[in-house]
């Protein structure tokens, strides 16, 4: 038989055409079926229909099972392929659900860190790694928190139970080392910080030690140092005869030296007491004959010669000098034939004494910057433990005192840079000129210094140099707001590479690495207790400024808790109290407090105008 589609011949074992595939059947026995319609005759062909019928119904009930099969099979392939694709679908529906929620909770947690909800915001960012423990910035959410709330301040007490026994062990050191001023320095610290503590033993070391460092420091002429040991020292307990004797000398000495330069009449007059009881005191000759020389001089620079014949004559009586000799003479001369004419004063710089002491002033002598409206800068003025109030420098701020020799160096306005004004001398020098340089600081032997510089992209560099210029400024670090400590630490507020600011401490003489306090970079204004184991300063980590006070140990107190703008602390010499600048009263001042922050109260009136005040600094020096 043929295909009746293609018309291929089919072996009559087949029932498909090999050809095209199609289901065909036998086609003769059919034809001799319908024959057999027309008539009654019998076609022998047609016998063999009975016999194939059967055969012919299994094929199409193959055919059929067939058909079942593969439409069973591509049903069954298809729902296959329909719940593969189903379930890889779900799969990346739940992921993308996981990744929205991860997301979700990353932003509910840098909410809560800009909120200062530092803990919720650490479990938010915990709880997106443990749903995307690849989320690249749920780490860093977690350290930036972390970082905030090492700045975040502890306890009062649990700060100083850190400090008071460490102090008392350093306190011991120096005492048995005979180091007495290191000793008075940590022994009136712990004092202040806990009064009960070891009090009989702490009170007898503080004494000595302060009596021995007092007398040392006056045999070296350094007065003002002295004066101010023995001072705390009779507060203790009654002083010795030689004590009193010592301290009465140096005190007439320094109120002498403080009229130098000043009102020559009245520095003459201190000087001369002091010749009539203790001649061989000190430069107590010398000074009275330089003082009778230069205040005669000072006349005769004005044709004054009559006044000045009379201070020569004074000199003449203490040194025969020659040339001395011919100035009197010559003065002498004009003056004999000269008409009297009123004579103007040789003015000095000008000085107030205050009526009344503030409040809690005691010791040492501090010096602070003053707007002046007038001519849009500021100057510099420092109040003395006498009661004088002294105009230092104009058009100059950021004042840092050296310690042991009584300079002031500050940043000058007028010529910028940094300028020294050295005690007893009446004009500055330069120590450095450059615009956009300030803080000026110095060790504590003041043979360098250190000081910030700005450069034109707005970057703070620290540079340290030798005071005296001998050799070139070297960098030391990335940041601004130096402060030497008296333990020879530098301190300042910076940012490292990575972008983590706040303060940093270091040793400049050695090469180890700076190490970071803090976490923000607005923790500025920075100040040394005088036993270098605090630091005081100021920050706005809550929204406001406030003083805060830092251990090297461990551990932040913040010290104050006023609407105003508290900031630039600075502490007292001895370590009993701390100054700081405050707009709480509406007008700037100075105020006093105790190093745990309480007794705030005003000494001193600023003015209703302190322009980017953050940047001043304030300094308390013996």
């Amino acid at each position: 038989m043929r295909c009746p589609e293609c018309k291929t011949k089919i072996p009559d074992n087949l029932s498909l055409c090999p050809q095209c595939g199609t289901m065909v059947e036998e086609t003769r026995p059919m034809r001799a079926l319908r024959r057999s319609k027309r008539g009654p005759s019998i076609d022998t062909e047609a016998t063999p229909v009975a016999t194939t019928k059967t055969p012919t119904l299994w094929r199409r009930v193959l055919r059929v099972l067939l058909w079942v099969i593969v439409f069973l099979a591509l049903t069954t392939l298809s729902v296959s392929i329909g719940a593969y694709y189903g379930i890889h679908q779900g799969e990346r529906e739940r992921e993308q659900s996981h990744l929205g929620e991860a997301e979700r909770h990353y932003q509910a947690g840098l909410e809560q860190l800009d909120a200062g909800e530092y803990e919720r915001a650490i479990a938010e960012f915990e709880y997106v790694l443990k749903i995307n423990p690849d989320h690249p910035l749920a780490g860093q959410g977690i350290a930036e928190a972390e970082a905030r709330i090492a700045a975040i301040p502890t306890p009062t007490s649990e700060t100083y139970e850190i400090v008071v026994g460490d102090l008392y062990q350093d306190g011991l050191t120096h005492y048995e080392a005979e180091e007495w001023e290191g000793a008075v320095a940590v022994l009136t610290q712990l004092r202040v910080l806990d009064p009960a503590y070891e009090a009989e033993t702490v009170e007898e070391m503080l004494f000595t030690s302060l009596y021995n460092a007092g007398m040392a420091l006056l045999d070296a002429g350094r007065f003002e140092e002295g004066i101010f040991y023995l001072d705390q020292a009779v507060a203790l307990r009654p002083l010795d005869e030689e004590a009193l004797a010592q301290r009465s000398l140096a005190m007439q000495y320094m109120t002498a030296l403080g009229y130098w330069g000043v009102d020559w009449d009245r520095c003459i007059d201190r000087f001369g007491q002091i010749y009539a009881i203790a001649p061989n005191y000190k430069d107590t000759f010398r000074r009275l004959y330089d003082a009778h020389v230069t205040y005669a001089n000072a006349w005769y620079a004005q044709e004054e010669m009559c006044p000045a014949e009379e201070q020569y004559a004074q000199a003449l009586q203490l040194i025969n000098d020659p040339q001395i000799e011919q100035k009197r003479d010559d003065a002498a001369q004009v003056c004999a034939v000269a008409t009297p004419t009123p004579i103007a004063p040789i003015e000095g710089t000008q000085t107030i004494t205050l009526t009344e002491m503030p409040p809690g002033f005691t010791t040492g002598r501090l010096a602070y910057p003053l707007y002046n409206t007038q001519t849009d800068l500021y100057n510099i003025y420092a109040l003395f433990i006498d009661g004088r109030l002294v105009l230092m420098a104009e058009g100059a701020d950021q004042p840092c005192w050296m310690w042991g020799n009584g300079a002031l160096g500050y940043r000058n306005l007028l010529a910028p840079g940094i300028s020294l004004l050295a005690s007893g001398e009446a004009a500055p020098r330069q120590l450095f000129s450059e615009t956009g340089v300030g803080w000026p600081t110095f060790s504590p032997d003041g043979g360098r210094m250190a000081y910030a510089v700005q450069d034109m992209a707005g970057d703070w560099q620290i540079y340290i140099a030798p005071t005296d210029g001998s050799a070139e400024p070297q960098v030391h670090a990335t940041g601004k707001g130096p402060v030497w400590g008296p333990n020879g630490w530098l301190a300042w507020t910076g940012c490292e590479a990575g972008g983590d600011c706040g303060i940093f401490m270091d040793n400049p003489d050695d090469d180890q690495p700076p190490s970071r306090k803090t976490a923000s970079i607005n923790d500025i204004g920075l100040n040394w207790d005088p036993n270098g184991g605090l630091l005081a300063y100021m920050s706005n980590v809550t929204g406001n400024w406030e003083v805060y006070l830092l251990s090297t140990g461990g551990g932040i107190v913040v010290l104050t808790d006023d609407p105003a703008s508290d900031g630039l602390p600075v502490w007292a010499p001895d370590g009993s109290s701390i100054a700081f600048a405050s707009n709480r009263d509406g007008s700037w001042g100075l105020y006093l407090m105790e190093p745990n922050g309480e007794n705030p109260h005003k000494i001193l009136t600023l003015g209703p105008s302190l322009p980017n005040w953050t940047a001043q600094r304030l300094s308390w020096a013996p």
